[in-house]
């Protein structure tokens, strides 16, 4: 794995951006809404006041997509997708310090994934983000992390 060329920033996601996101979204073990919702994934994406959606770029070029899906109980669902040319270069990892400095400023507690088991790549990756086996949920490795914890730490028990 290489050091990205340069510093990753987010912005958020724009109508402009989903031609290239989808793009990325139509690889292995991803996927875009079917039927009638298919072509209006952007526009409910940007009207869910629920989900965060950023776009990652380094030196000005569009390297990924991150969303991150919040519950009423402060459990967001996260979606972080590297463009296919620019994998193996930190760059998941970056995305993914960026994914936890926004749930923790919108308070989200956990964060969860839902993963195609035949998706090693992405087990493999968020198991090495700190992220443990919940289980299987519709044919689909669910797993899941508290935001505050780190580097495969368990969180600090806090007594009252």
């Amino acid at each position: 794995m290489t050091a990205p060329l340069g510093p990753l920033s987010l912005r958020p996601f724009a109508l402009r951006d989903a031609t290239t996101v989808e793009r990325w979204l139509c690889g292995f073990g991803l996927s875009l809404p079917g039927g009638l919702l298919r072509h209006q994934w952007p526009q409910r994406l940007l009207a869910d006041p629920r989900i965060e959606a950023r776009i990652a770029s380094v030196s000005g070029r569009d390297v990924g997509f991150l969303r991150l899906d919040t519950g009423p109980d402060f459990v967001a669902e996260v979606t972080l997708v590297v463009d296919p040319d620019c994998r193996r270069q930190g760059l998941g990892t970056a995305m993914f310090a960026g994914v936890l400095r926004l749930a923790r400023s919108i308070h989200i507690h956990r964060l969860v994934v839902s993963i195609d088991l035949r998706n090693e790549p992405a087990l493999d990756f968020f198991a090495d983000q700190g992220f443990l086996d919940e289980g299987l949920v519709a044919g689909r490795l669910r797993m899941g992390r508290l935001v505050h914890a780190g580097d495969h730490q368990p969180p600090l028990e806090i007594e009252a």
